[in-house]
């Protein structure tokens, strides 16, 4: 059974190679992922940012701590790689000169002079440091548009499994293949179960390899990867109705299209409406992943929690399941 299960995982992988339009499904996502990091990279880069050696003395690292973000690294090798790096950081070592700033060049926001004159202040108790220390909370953990946009792009491509397996199957009905598999000595579960092992893998890849583009730090890899295989069961049964019904590339296309009201309508409402109205968003299972993931995203997710959304999007997926059986039945016929 499991042989015949990786047999047709093979052939969708082998024959979605030569899709243009299912390289363009995996590769996008990777690249909305980086261009947001670019974007809410420079809400970071205004606070001031210091790699420093084991030059310095524990007592400079305190004092450099108090107007910046300092990292700790044990070698001039190490602290040239971490400046080197896509965002600003400005290296900080002691030579027989006295103390060098390592700078890569291109900077986007130019802190320079603050921190020579942080390091003069080190050197000279007179020289009176122009930086005023002040402590401000509105109420976000991370930027808006970072923790939002993660947890927007997580539940977003779920959509994309189930649209290579709609586009995998209308391939199929185009060649005949789908009638051939009919009369070939498969069942009806192993074939199902290898078409959707990819709607479940490929948003599994997405979601994991987007969150670590987005550093969100030591979230848990764990709960994200259940939350986004329970989400992709929705999106794998939608896949299959509308691939099995449709007769071209283009009209199963279209209609998966159609999903993309209530994902966004469900994540929006999430954002926007008051808490007391987000009932109203319970019959969604992208609303319970799209909560799930931005609390793991802020680091408040409990096991608990976690998976009493996961049950919410698994019982919402069995009544669409068995709202479309007959139709997915019809149509792998």
């Amino acid at each position: 059974m499991l042989k015949k299960i990786l047999a047709i995982i093979g052939r969708d992988t082998k024959s979605g190679m030569r899709d243009y339009m299912i390289l363009y499904i995996l590769v996008v996502p990777f690249l909305i992922a980086i261009i947001l990091n670019m974007l809410t990279s420079s809400v970071s880069q205004s606070i001031l940012r210091f790699a420093v050696d084991d030059s310095l003395t524990g007592e400079e690292i305190s004092y450099l701590s108090q107007y910046a973000k300092v990292e700790e690294f044990q070698t001039e090798e190490a602290l040239l790689e971490r400046v080197e790096a896509l965002d600003d950081v400005y290296g900080i070592t002691r030579s027989q000169d006295g103390f060098q700033v390592v700078t890569q060049g291109n900077e986007k926001v130019e802190m320079h002079e603050i921190a020579v004159l942080l390091l003069d202040s080190l050197s000279n108790e007179d020289i009176k440091v122009p930086v005023a220390l002040t402590v401000s909370d509105v109420g976000w953990k991370l930027s808006p548009i970072k923790q939002y946009g993660g947890s927007l792009l997580a539940v977003f491509i779920s959509i994309f499994g189930g649209m290579i397996i709609l586009i995998n199957l209308v391939e199929e009905k185009q060649e005949n293949t789908l009638a051939a598999m009919n009369v070939a000595p498969v069942k009806r579960t192993q074939y199902v179960l290898g078409k959707a092992a990819l709607g479940f893998l490929i948003p599994l890849v997405h979601v994991i390899g987007i969150l670590l583009i987005l550093d969100y730090g030591s979230i848990n890899y764990f709960m994200a990867a259940l939350v986004t295989v329970s989400i992709a069961l929705t999106s794998v049964i939608i896949g299959f109705t509308i691939g099995v019904n449709s007769d071209n590339v283009l009209a199963a296309i279209s209609g998966m299209k159609m999903v993309f009201l209530p994902v966004l309508g469900s994540i929006f409402g999430a954002i926007y409406l008051r808490e007391g109205l987000h009932f109203l968003l319970y019959w969604s299972p992208f609303y319970w992943a799209f909560m799930a993931m931005d609390e793991i995203i802020l680091k408040e997710a409990t096991w608990g929690s976690i998976l009493f959304s996961t049950l919410m999007i698994i019982l919402i997926s069995a009544v669409v399941m068995l709202a479309m059986r007959k139709k997915i039945n019809r149509g792998l016929k």
